[in-house]
This record gives C-alpha cells, structure tokens and sequence, in this order.
C-alpha cells in the first residue's frame, strides 16, 4: 500500500485532557519544524473529528482495529510522542494497548520512535514483560526523567534522557489584568495528597493576601477540586478547565504564583517562568521537580517563599536537536537505507 504519511502519532490523544493535548500539538510543531509536511503526519485519537479539527492533520480512531491497521499501512514511521504510555498504576491496559499498536506497525513495515517517555511504574511482572517487549522493537528511545531511564535499564534496553515534549511548546504573549491570584491543579486518585496541597495553597495564599484559581487539565480535574472545596479545604475565586495555551496565558498574566499536581500544569508554569510548587504524586513529577530544582511539598509543613523557575536558556533548542537526530535515523532506517 502507498505510504500516504511520513509519521503516525499515538498516545493518550483524544480524551480531553489538555496534557496529552499539549504534547500531541507540540510532537507535530517539531515535526513540522524538523521539515515534515503537515500533510504527511497523522495521529490515532479516540476523537478523530476533534483532533483533525484541533490539529490539522489526519486521524484515525484507535479504537477500531481496522482504522489502526490502515494508519499503519498508510505510514512510514510510528511516533509516540511523549506521555507515560507504559505504565500500569491504574490497569494492564495501557500496556497491552501500546504494545499492541506497537505490534501492528512493525508488522506493517513501520519504523518506531518511542520520544520523550515516562516509563513506569510497572507493578506486575506482566507488565514488565510487555513493556521490554513492545520497547525492544523501537528504534530509537528518549525518556524525560531518571526513574524512567533507570527502569529502560532494568529492562535491558538503551535510551536517551531529553526533556520533555511538551517543553518545546510555543507559548503566547502575557497581558497582565486583573487581580494577583495564586493558581491551583489537582488530579484524582490521591486524595490525601490532593487534600494536603490544598491546604497549603489555601494557607500561602490568604498569607500573601491573593485568591485562588482552580486549573483543570480535565473534567476529572474539576470534579476534584469543587470535592475539596466541599469539604472546605480550599475555596476558589472560580475553576476552569483548559482548552488552550492561551487559556493558561490569561490566567498567568495576573497570577502570582502556582501550586499543582499535574506534570504539565508544572511545566507550563515553568514556561511562563511563574513561581510554582509541586505536589509530585509520581515520579515523573518528581523527576520535573529535581531536574529544574522545583519546590515539592510532599515533606513540608508549607509553602514558604516561591521562587520564580524559568524553563533554563537552551533548552527549547535541546529538544528540537535531539528530536532532529533521532528523527533522521530513524527516516534512514524507514528507508531501508541503514
């Protein structure tokens, strides 16, 4: 069958959770500045109208097997941009799911690009088995923290460490409005956590005199924070939920600061250089945290003094290279050439 696509996109696209949104868009941006024609890119996504929408270009639904068999025939190389793919905190699923795609495309002929990756945690011998596999048969892997490196090594595969996907991400101009305000992300599922954090939140911001605005990266997220606020460990000016990064740009015109839960709530903060602590309920988050010397509140009695953190000088470029390199090979060895 023609190859009608360069690169095939999956990963957690489709859900309406802006994270993986952000690293969908931002895997195609460095597509596209690395010189594939957006024409060329397509992408599975359990909402195929919505991202053809969002993203301009093709997609096929990934929950139909034979929408993902026609992806992969139609492709030269399968891209899994960014986002923690492996792992099985909640289910098996994710594992065999990937695996699985992982599979079809090299039975279709593809190349595979594992990119920017969390890998873990990986509780059951089941999903470490699957997990050595489905990575041993791509060509090339980059992970975006050390826990995730070290697991790539107990599994007995190579990997190169780069930062995030998501961090290359093209970020608008603030216009600063409003009252100062201190930003507010939790996720579900860590309720204790959750619940700490929002207490410290609370705390640091009635100190510096400042409201409280709820981020949502999902509808998950929201339901979440209106539980804390319920239960009265926090109260909000108000809560919205992402849909862009314009979005997070208006708030953080008046923000004064941030507390978060969600891994690319703390990056974007980092983009717009806001001052940010993390409540890291995964290491992937701590890994964040310890590379660009994040505050974590998980073992502190509260918030204290922020600093600003600003995404440091180069890195933008750092990603951009490494992907460039990775990206060449990878098209060589699609190519049959090496």
């Amino acid at each position: 069958m023609k190859k009608v696509f360069d690169v095939l996109l999956t990963g957690y696209y489709g859900f309406g959770n802006f994270g993986d949104e952000l690293l969908a868009e931002a895997s195609k941006e460095i597509l596209v500045r690395c010189g594939t024609d957006p024409d060329r890119i397509a992408l599975l996504s359990a909402d195929p109208a919505e991202s053809e929408r969002k993203f301009g270009v093709k997609a096929f639904d990934r929950w139909k097997l034979s929408e993902v068999i026609k992806a992969c025939r139609q492709s030269r190389i399968l891209l899994l941009g960014g986002g923690g793919l492996f792992q099985d905190s909640t289910s098996l699923r994710s594992c065999v799911y990937y695996w699985a795609v992982i599979l079809i495309a090299r039975i279709c002929g593809m190349t595979v690009f594992a990119a920017g990756q969390s890998v873990g945690p990986l509780r059951s011998r089941l999903a470490f088995i699957i997990t050595r596999h489905a990575l041993s048969l791509c060509s090339k892997i980059s992970v975006r923290d050390e826990p995730s490196m070290k697991l790539i090594e107990k599994l007995g595969l190579k990997a190169e460490m780069t930062p995030d996907l998501a961090l290359a991400a093209v970020i608008p101009a603030l216009s600063a409005s409003g009252c100062p305000t201190v930003l507010f992300n939790a996720r579900p599922h860590y309720a204790a956590l959750a619940e700490d954090a929002a207490r410290k939140c609370r705390e640091y911001a009635e100190k510096e005199g400042c409201l409280i605005t709820g981020v949502a990266l999902a509808d998950e997220d929201a339901a979440e924070m209106k539980r804390l606020e319920a239960e009265g460990h926090i109260k909000f000016r108000e809560i919205f939920t992402l849909r862009s990064l314009e979005d997070f740009a208006a708030e953080a015109a008046s923000a004064y600061a941030a507390v978060g839960m969600r891994l690319h709530f703390v990056e974007m903060c980092l983009l717009f250089s806001l001052p940010v602590a993390a409540c890291a309920y995964d290491p992937k988050v701590s890994g964040l945290c310890l590379r660009y010397n994040i505050m974590m509140l998980n073992e502190k009695p509260g918030i204290g003094t922020l600093c600003s953190r600003s995404l440091p000088v180069g890195t933008q470029e750092e990603i951009l290279e490494k992907f460039r390199a990775a990206l060449s090979d990878i098209a060589g060895k699609a190519d049959g050439r090496r």
